[in-house]
């Protein structure tokens, strides 16, 4: 791998070849990822359609503000399994996951990309899994099938876990509520938290502290 040396930079423009292989990079992942989301909108959409389910939003002021506080409470699991939880199967595992394949996957993103990832991560996902898997299969089978949209490997296991675990709690919101705002939102609010904390913190430096 080469990494640009002064003489390799534009000094007018901070140019470097690293400097734009990061950027390629970036919109790659980007491209992929609305690719992925705008699959999953397009299946929602299709789903609802071929079994007749109606899409219930629920009640907009009250749901988001439920959305918020399940986002905030699941963003502080994230950090405390992450940076505090003592060493185990599943806290090691996440730690593996996010030194190894999140951080090295989305480390680069923008403030702007991490906005609209979380906002379309929250919106497709939330819609397909709980507007119309979730009422054809049930809660347990939803939130099975949402952690193993996660799997992509025996390393990633212990994340396709607390991805079930976040999909029994995303479809209880929706069922407690009566609609998708309160998932959608909670969904998208941690997702974008999540993507700024793996931004802002390079593998092996979570603050790790056990107690």
């Amino acid at each position: 791998m080469h990494f640009a040396t002064r003489s390799d930079r534009d000094p007018a423009t901070n140019w470097s070849p690293s400097r734009e292989a990061g950027l390629l990079s970036r919109r790659r992942i980007v491209a992929l990822a609305l690719c992925s989301q705008g699959l999953m909108i397009a299946l929602a959409w299709l789903g609802s359609r071929a079994f007749g389910l109606d899409t219930v939003w629920g009640h907009p002021v009250r749901d988001a503000g439920i959305g918020l506080a399940a986002a905030a409470a699941l963003a502080a699991s994230n950090y405390l399994l992450i940076a505090h939880a003592p060493p185990g199967w599943i806290a090691s595992g996440l730690r593996a996951v996010f030194d190894d394949v999140l951080v090295p996957l989305f480390g680069r993103l923008d403030a702007s990309s991490v906005i609209v990832l979380g906002a379309l991560a929250g919106l497709s996902e939330e819609w397909l899994f709980r507007g119309v898997v979730q009422p054809l299969v049930g809660l347990p089978a939803a939130s099975v099938a949402f952690g193993l949209v996660h799997l992509g490997g025996r390393v990633m296991l212990p994340f396709a876990i607390w991805a079930m675990a976040m999909g029994m709690l995303l479809g209880s919101l929706a069922l407690a509520t009566g609609g998708l705002i309160a998932p959608i939102v909670a969904h998208g609010v941690y997702d974008m938290l999540a993507l700024e904390y793996i931004r802002r913190t390079r593998p092996g430096r979570r603050g790790v502290h056990y107690e």
